[in-house]
């Protein structure tokens, strides 16, 4: 599958986890290019979402069980941008303003975003990163979760360090003032 998605298509990003469905959000491709995907989850939207998922233990332990349910979830306003650039090791969630443009930037360790019939299918790799709108400011999210993982037997320490030196990379780049994604459209407005 090469073809890209047209602006205003709507598909589903997912969430997949040994062939199992985690999470599937529907969104609007904003673009869909040979450099990125950007979509729009809109407030309002329903996603499959786990039942009775908590961060840590209980979301490592369905993981590794392979046993949840889903349900209908609302996606509760202001919405939020996905920039995922190409074979990125992340995606970047980026929460509007209620007047417009972005809120912050939120780097997802992911699994780069796999083409489908569908959309996209990727898998959440637990670090994360949370930038000021101007990314002069950031700070990681889920440290302790992710040496939960290995603890667990959900990750192996090796990958614990991928995931940790792709955070490293996005942070010396964020330092020298390198933002590795578009941040042009960090003043999009959903109207648009």
């Amino acid at each position: 599958m090469t073809d890209h998605f047209s602006k205003g298509e709507r598909v589903v990003i997912r969430e997949v986890l040994r062939e199992k469905v985690w999470t599937a959000r529907p969104v609007t491709i904003l673009e869909d290019s040979d450099a990125q995907v950007v979509s729009w989850l809109a407030p309002g939207t329903f996603i499959d979402y786990p039942v009775g998922v908590e961060h840590g233990e209980k979301c490592l332990s369905m993981w590794l069980s392979g046993e949840w349910d889903l349900y209908a979830k609302e996606f509760t306003p202001p919405g939020m941008l996905r920039i995922a650039p190409s074979g990125a090791p992340f995606e970047v969630f980026a929460p509007l303003r209620p007047e417009g443009g972005v809120a912050w930037w939120y780097v997802n360790f992911q699994r780069p975003l796999e083409r489908t019939s569908l959309g996209f299918d990727t898998m959440d790799e637990i670090l994360d990163l949370v930038v000021s709108a101007d990314c002069s400011e950031w700070e990681r999210k889920d440290v302790e979760e992710l040496e939960l993982a290995v603890t667990m037997g959900y990750l192996s320490r090796l990958d614990a360090q991928r995931i940790e030196n792709a955070c490293r990379v996005v942070e010396l780049g964020l330092g020298r003032g390198e933002v590795p994604w578009d941040r042009s459209w960090s003043s999009w407005r959903a109207s648009e």
